[in-house]
């Protein structure tokens, strides 16, 4: 349910603009990574730490300006958490304010780039940045993430947030879920099992919609059966014109039947008295029975289709690797930047966020650096 990762000065512009929400020269929103962004959602996404004059970058500078902070490329001057609203819990707002109050108090407040809250995204989360830093032994402040996130603080993370989320808002906070235990992982490794998650949901669905439909099936096809007895049945209280010249009665002097059973005259009888509402029910039954078939043919169209349009589990478990595999690539592709001279850092991280790799005023100075 949350994740932190750390960010060095060279990266902080692109990520400060994905968590406002800024958009580049074409006017598209900023991602980082694959971000699907639902831009009517968009107006929903609200920041709770202060707003800082000159930007979060700008802040950043400031903020590592006034205490110790190695001037080194690799040097790690943001941190992030990414804190998911769990699935189905209704109170949002309340959620991110105490996750809010509960970071900003862990890392310091005056230590805090920015805190916004995405609700256009696939699950509400909040992204909380923040400068790493710690008192030094000589009771100073300075950078450092590698002393401030140890594996024994991100062990004792999630329990903490559970146990204050708990406390504030009164309620059970499934925040120690699979996703969580074992330790922190990316996001990518994230978003990958959350694909796996959703494609064993919706098989899951698309099998009880498919059991649904056969069981409409069978019961329709009961149904069919029950009525053709009964059209069987009323088709045997009706004589037919041949039937009636087959019995070959006879009149006799006083008037009599002669020649015909007393079971043919009853049914001759009946057929007279009830033929035009024995006929009605008749058609009535053979009605039902075809609208019985129809919509048992529905039935088993639709549980076809539940069962053929499902993703294919196996492709989407190899595509989630996948995105996740090419996530840890791309992290190691931005701290393989820090050693990197600027013109070079520039030209690849146009080319990870899908930009031209060299922008007008690059290109000029790169031929003429050719020309000498």
């Amino acid at each position: 349910m949350a994740n932190v990762d750390k960010f060095t000065r060279a990266t902080t512009g692109h990520l400060c603009a994905h968590y406002e929400r800024a958009q580049d020269e074409n006017g598209d929103y900023i991602r980082f990574g694959n971000q699907n962004i639902d831009i009517e959602k968009t107006p929903l996404n609200y920041n709770l730490a202060p707003n800082h004059e000159g930007g979060q970058v700008e802040f950043i500078r400031k903020r590592t300006s006034e205490i110790k902070c190695l001037n080194r490329a690799d040097v790690n001057v943001m941190c992030s958490w990414v804190v998911t609203l769990p699935q189905g819990f209704s109170r949002d707002r309340e959620f991110f304010e105490e996750t809010y109050k509960f970071l900003a108090e862990k890392y310091g407040e005056k230590n805090v780039i920015s805190a916004y809250v995405h609700m256009d995204e696939k699950q509400p989360h909040i992204h909380f940045s923040f400068v790493p830093v710690v008192v030094g032994k000589n009771e100073k402040e300075k950078v450092s993430a590698k002393e401030l996130l140890t594996k024994l603080e991100l062990q004792r993370f999630h329990p903490a947030l559970q146990t204050a989320l708990e406390h504030a808002l009164g309620q059970d906070v499934p925040v120690l879920n699979g996703a969580t235990v074992g330790g922190n992982r990316t996001v990518a490794e994230l978003k990958a099992e959350q694909a796996i998650s959703i494609a064993q949901e919706t098989e899951k669905k698309a099998k009880e919609q498919a059991e649904t439909a056969k069981t409409e099936v069978n019961t329709l096809h009961e149904r069919r059966d029950a009525l053709q007895s009964d059209v069987e049945a009323l088709q045997a209280r009706i004589l037919t014109e041949r039937e009636v010249i087959a019995m070959n009665g006879k009149k006799t002097l006083t008037g009599a039947l002669k020649g015909v059973s007393y079971e043919d005259f009853e049914s001759l009888k009946k057929t007279a008295q009830h033929v035009k509402r024995v006929e009605a029910e008749r058609d009535k039954a053979i009605s039902m029975i075809k609208t019985s078939e129809k919509k048992a043919a529905e039935a088993e169209e639709r549980a076809k289709q539940a069962l053929n349009e499902k993703p294919s589990l196996k492709v989407v478990m190899e595509n989630a690797k996948l995105t996740a595999r090419l996530g840890r690539m791309e992290s190691w592709l931005q701290k393989l930047l820090n050693y990197l001279p600027e013109q070079f850092r520039v030209m690849i991280n146009n080319i990870l966020h899908d930009r031209e790799p060299f922008k007008p005023e690059q290109r000029q100075r790169r031929d003429m650096d050719m020309e000498r």
